[in-house]
């Protein structure tokens, strides 16, 4: 991310943009308050100035709301768990770390050649947690109404993550799909489905997941520890053959394993969690059943589709994924409130990330609320 310190040379002058935004109201230089690791296990709020002058093609000053936590990609660099993730050409090395996954707000300054967003514009962005963050609204910017609250509006970053598992598999009305882990990737995942038309049995070792699941509107769970979770599965499918659809939301590779012995012939594993620990065990008799009944397993980034709705390179892109889910998060089609334990100032930040960390029975999902500065 380009610096966003303010720099010596750009306090000399004034320019005509800058006057400009002092007579709109709008201060030469701002304040920035992020969240920054320190080292591993170490968060903190920390600050910066930034120029509005600065700013590059593309680039907006986005004015703060609400941020989310992803407690996987988040919480893999908190831990640095990040650091044994192999071929990893731009792993952020070192410390201080700059995070973030989910950032709304209001836009109060643009860079040059911005044209789909204006000051006063409230929008999502994939931006670091930040009371006033640089964005790159030319990569990806989803416009919020002022009449959706802004702890829903900004979930549809967690649930845009899950959308990759429904877009990637060949999910028909009717379908058996079993979700490994409830949190909040794997729960929305499961709603998704249902949506989709499919019958959905989620698994989770937590009993407050579950909860939280049915009151998401997740019809079956099940808890993995009671008795042998590929047991429940297949005698859930009705025909002890398995599910047609089974998905790792958690990127723990030994549930991997077990994903595939819940899936039936010609049926599919879908890989939504990023599996980051390391893990030594014979695969072969996974391999073996998945090339004797035909079982595909996809890989489901959400970086492997394209961001605008404009391209023509794909059927499904990242723009219409998320415009969807929040159509159906305003008509209340896909729940997002029971999923959110916390609403945070972001000075709280550490106690967050322990939480999420630590707790995670606790701490299901967080918010930063950047009005409690």
């Amino acid at each position: 991310m380009p610096s966003m310190t303010r720099s010596r040379a750009s306090s000399a002058a004034m320019s005509p943009p800058s006057r400009m935004r002092r007579q709109l109201g709008y201060a030469t230089d701002m304040r920035n308050h992020y969240v920054s690791f320190l080292s591993a296990n170490q968060a903190t709020l920390a600050e910066e100035d930034i120029v509005p002058d600065s700013l590059k093609a593309g680039e907006a000053i986005v004015r703060g709301e609400h941020s989310i936590v992803s407690s996987g990609t988040e919480g893999a660099t908190y831990t640095d768990l990040v650091s044994q993730m192999l071929n990893l050409q731009n792993l952020q090395r070192g410390w201080p770390r700059r995070t973030g996954y989910g950032h709304l707000g209001r836009v109060v300054a643009t860079g040059p050649g911005v044209t789909n967003v204006k000051e006063g514009d409230r929008i999502l962005t994939f931006s670091n947690h930040g009371s006033h963050t640089r964005a790159n609204v030319g990569r990806f910017a989803l416009h919020v109404s002022d009449g959706v609250t802004g702890q829903r509006a900004v979930a549809t970053r967690m649930a845009g993550v899950s959308a990759t598992a429904l877009r990637s598999s060949s999910v028909q009305p009717g379908d058996r799909v079993a979700i490994i882990g409830l949190g909040l990737v794997g729960n929305f995942a499961a709603q998704l489905f249902q949506l989709a038309g499919a019958r959905v049995l989620g698994l989770d070792v937590a009993p407050r997941r579950l909860e939280i699941a049915r009151a998401c509107g997740i019809h079956e769970v099940a808890n993995a520890t009671d008795g042998d979770p590929v047991a429940r599965v297949r005698e859930w499918s009705g025909d002890d053959q398995g599910v047609e659809i089974a998905i790792d939301a958690i990127g723990h590779a030994p549930i991997v394993a077990q994903a595939v012995d819940m899936t039936r012939r010609h049926g599919e594993v879908i890989l939504l969690g990023s599996p980051r620990a390391h893990h030594s065990t014979d695969v072969t008799p996974m391999l073996t059943r998945i090339h004797l009944l035909a079982i595909r397993m996809i890989g489901a980034l959400e970086w492997t589709y394209p961001i605008p709705a404009s391209t023509e390179r794909s059927r499904f892109t990242i723009e219409r994924n998320y415009k969807q889910i929040l159509e159906w998060i305003i008509a209340g089609r896909l729940i997002a409130d029971p999923l959110i334990s916390h609403v945070m100032s972001p000075r709280d930040c550490q106690v967050a990330y322990d939480g999420l960390t630590n707790k995670k029975d606790e701490y299901t999902a967080v918010i930063f609320d950047w009005s409690l500065l």
